[in-house]
């Protein structure tokens, strides 16, 4: 009967700690992916609760909708953010002539 470990050549003794070294290292790349995207993730939800202006300005950040803006505010893309001040429409009173025709 023939053992496995006695036709092992020279080939197979150098290929196996290879092939360990890239399944170590795809592995190693993976959790630094996984671990770099929970840190971003957690860093952006700070971000937000703080109201962080320059997450407006960052590359990594794409701002796809925003909530909250003033009445008559305009959103225009790629463009820095203005907030333009709705004009408050004054208010009258009617005259007693006014009412006297409103209560007919």
């Amino acid at each position: 009967m023939h053992c496995l470990n006695e036709t092992k050549s020279e080939y197979d003794t150098m290929i196996i700690p290879f092939l360990w070294l890239v399944v170590v290292s795809l592995f190693g790349v993976s959790a630094w992916i996984i671990w770099r995207a929970g840190k971003k993730a957690a860093s952006l939800d700070f971000r937000l609760l703080q109201n962080d202006a320059s997450l407006l300005e960052d590359k990594g950040v794409i701002v796809a909708q925003m909530t909250g803006l003033p009445p008559g505010a305009r959103v225009v893309p790629g463009a820095y953010v203005f907030i333009t001040p709705v004009q408050p429409t004054p208010v009258r009173t009617m005259n007693e002539t006014e009412v006297s025709i409103w209560q007919k």
